[in-house]
This record gives structure tokens, sequence and C-alpha cells, in this order.
């Protein structure tokens, strides 16, 4: 199959454009299934992204797929009775986009944009494509979603109930028989639900929120204290750095933490992100970065090799916490976890469900934590970089790989049901045996 579509791939890139170039390796490395694995545009930093010429932009994609449907035209279509019409066509809306998605041939939708920015994306520009899964919730479809700078990712697109789709981003019909979506949750904040519970929504785990997660939890110290069941909603953050949660490890911790060491490959290219003042990890504690020339040393000389992580060669690492650092007084932790927790935040999750005072309720998570440890370098092709993993992690050896599946909660929660939050409150008021 891969020797088929890489003949496949190879005949479209002789004819390929520059501007179409992403699209073409895309289709080639969303066979491996790896979500450590794609071409985006090269990173640039939030000066050069705010300077950007809007015109300038629009022209980049103005040869993007499109379909020729406009609002006044798709309504009418969607309004005509004597077209019989497939159970996903209408109008929704995700995030800042709305978008129409209409059936095409072979069992395809295609969703198109109704409204955007008007400079990334433009009316007609198609947003993404999907197999028709079925009507019933739960039925689920491949697809491919393009980003905001066009870059195709691979998703699962999965009908949560009637008008409601996920892509690990939610979807609402908003026509015909549109479906309320609900309002959009604080990026990150801790609030007290009553006297002893208390709700901290993270919705990433992104290095650059280390230090506010820090001091959000060290300023609600005294809350945490008279808390005695935390409920952590980590649904859809989609990873970052380990060291972003540090500081909510003491207040998960019962027993000896057990953590799966990874093996990464060495090579020069690979071994480059331990520099000292590598780019990759602009808030990284020194502590943690003070190994880097101790590891980028053993790497350089093991070229070509996988080297474990650790300073250690065991591949389970047990590590204790010292009882000043623990607390105790708070008994009970929930995660709400969903399909949009991925990569660290599965980390978190393999390390949260040991404790014994946590819960993980909701659905599996995105299953793409087996292969990590991200690299980067530009592509001689229309300002593109390609990005890696560099580590595999021995979980795969003990038969615990989790790509593609995801981590499974301890308790199920339909993740269109409304209110989850105190769906998981009820279900700790409950009598337990």
């Amino acid at each position: 199959q891969l020797d088929s579509l890489t003949a496949a791939i190879r005949a479209q890139a002789d004819t390929a454009r520059a501007g179409t170039c992403r699209l073409v390796l895309a289709k080639w490395l969303q066979f491996f299934r790896d979500g450590h694995l794609y071409v985006q545009n090269e990173q640039v930093s939030a000066a050069a992204n705010a300077a950007a010429d809007a015109t300038a932009i629009r022209a980049r994609f103005a040869n993007a797929p499109r379909l020729p449907w406009t609002r006044a035209s798709f309504r009418t279509y969607l309004d005509n009775p004597v077209i019989s019409k497939k159970p996903l066509e209408g109008i929704w809306r995700g995030g800042v986009y709305e978008v129409g998605i209409v059936a095409g041939a072979a069992g395809q939708y295609q969703g198109f944009i109704l409204k955007a920015d008007s400079i990334w994306w433009t009316p007609g520009q198609v947003k993404f494509t999907f197999a028709a899964p079925g009507s019933a919730p739960g039925a689920a479809g491949p697809g491919t979603l393009y980003l905001r700078d066009h870059t195709p990712a691979p998703r699962q697109v999965r009908v949560v109930s009637d008008g409601v789709l996920d892509m690990q981003s939610s979807w609402y019909r908003t026509y015909p028989r549109p479906v309320a979506a609900p309002a959009a949750a604080t990026s990150h904040s801790f609030r007290m639900l009553d006297d002893t519970t208390a709700l901290y929504r993270i919705a990433s785990f992104d290095g650059n929120y280390r230090l506010l997660l820090d001091s959000l939890t060290r300023a609600n110290k005294a809350n945490l204290r008279r808390t005695r069941l935390l409920l952590l909603d980590l649904r859809d953050n989609g990873g970052g750095s380990d060291a972003s949660y540090s500081s909510l490890e003491p207040y998960l911790y019962t027993q000896p933490v057990r953590e799966v060491y990874s093996q990464l490959w060495s090579t020069p290219d690979n071994n480059a992100r331990y520099d000292r003042n590598s780019q990759l990890y602009p808030s990284l504690p020194w502590i943690v970065k003070r190994y880097f020339p101790v590891l980028r040393r053993r790497l350089d000389r093991r070229l070509g090799q996988m080297v474990w992580q650790g300073i250690s060669k065991k591949p389970v690492q047990v590590s204790k916490m010292s009882r000043r650092r623990q607390h105790p007084e708070l008994t009970r932790v929930a995660v709400l976890q969903n399909r949009g927790c991925a990569s660290t935040t599965e980390q978190f999750l393999l390390l949260a469900r040991q404790s014994q005072k946590t819960t993980l309720f909701g659905e599996n998570s995105a299953g793409i934590l087996d292969y990590a440890n991200m690299q980067f370098m530009p592509l001689p092709c229309d300002r593109l970089s390609l990005g890696w993993a560099t580590s595999r992690s021995h979980r795969l050896n003990r038969g615990e790989g989790i790509d593609n599946v995801g981590i499974a909660p301890q308790v199920r929660l339909d993740p269109a049901a409304p209110d989850l939050v105190e769906q998981v409150r009820a279900w700790y008021r409950q009598p337990r045996r």
C-alpha cells in the first residue's frame, strides 16, 4: 500500500506548483496515522505574523480548493423540497468558522467556508472533507481538516448526536434544525463551585502557559486546602510541555509513580533540539535544561542508535514524593477528558490514573503519545517545515501502546450530554460500595 501511494504521490509531485506542495506532502504523511508527523508553515514570530500583509495571504491561498456555492444559493438548495438531502447537509458552525456541508460523489462530504476571517479563509474554500459516517450517534469516518494555514490534518469525524460533529473540535448545525452550541469555555481558570468543590479548567499545557498555571495553582493554595473534590477539566487540551503540569502533581500524589521511559533516535538534526539555546523550549525551567548538555554528549556518541532518554537504562522509573510536598487533605480528584486530549495531556492522564484518589471521566483520549518529542526542520519548498517525532516509548515493547487508540476513562460519559461537570459531581454523590 505504501509503495502504491508513494508512486501516486510522486506522479503528483512532478506537476505540482509550489503553492500545492504542502497538500502533496501531507497526503503521503497521512498514511502513517501519526499525530506527531506533519508539514506546516514555517514558524514566525507573533510580531511578524501580525505584520503580515492580508493581500499577500489571500494571494497565497487563492488557488486553494473551493466550491461554487454562495450562502444564498446553498440556502436555496437546502430549502428545495424536491431535492433529497443527505443527513449531514446543512450550515454548521465551529469556533470562528461557519461552513456549509454538502454531499459529494462516492459518499463523501465537503465543508466549505461561508464566513471566516476573509484573510486566511475566504467564502467557498474547502475547510474539510470526510467519508460519510452514517447519521447514528457514534458513527465515524476518516476525513481531512485544513487548519488555519491550510495545512491538511487527518481527523476521525464522528457524529456525537443529531446536529453535533466531532473532529477533535466540535461543530454544531445552525440550519436547518439548529442545535444550540455550549458557551465557550475559559482557557485557564480556577473557581470554587461550593465550599469544598473546585473546578480547574486547563485548555492547554503549552510551555507558554507554564508560569500562568503555576501562578493559578499558587494563588489558590488556600482554596485547594479546603477542597475535597477537585475537578480538572482537560477537554480539548492538545498537549504542550510536561513541565506545565508539575505544580499539580503534589495534589494528585498518593503512592510512588511509575513512568515508562522513551528512547531517542540519535541523529545530528534530532540531537540539536538539546542545545541550551534551543528555541523549542523557551519556557522549560532551568533545572530541566541543565541536563541537556549531558544528554547531548550521550546522543552524539551514539549516532544512528536508540539512546535512553533518562540517566538510567531502566525502561521504567519509579519515583517517590516527599511527605512535605503531598496534599492528603485533597481526597478526590476527577479528570474530565475527551478525544481532544493529546500528547502531553495523555502523559498527564497516565500519571493521574496511578493516584488512588483520581478518577478519569469522559471518553478515550486522542492516542498520539507513543512517538513524541518533536523536532522541526525547514523544507526547500514554499516556506514549509517538517515536524517529526524523535522518541519511541518503551510502552510499545510492553504491549501498552496507545497511538490511534487513546487512554480509556474509568467512567464513560456521553460527550454530547449537557453539563458534564455536573454529571461528575452527581457520580460522587452516589453511594459507593
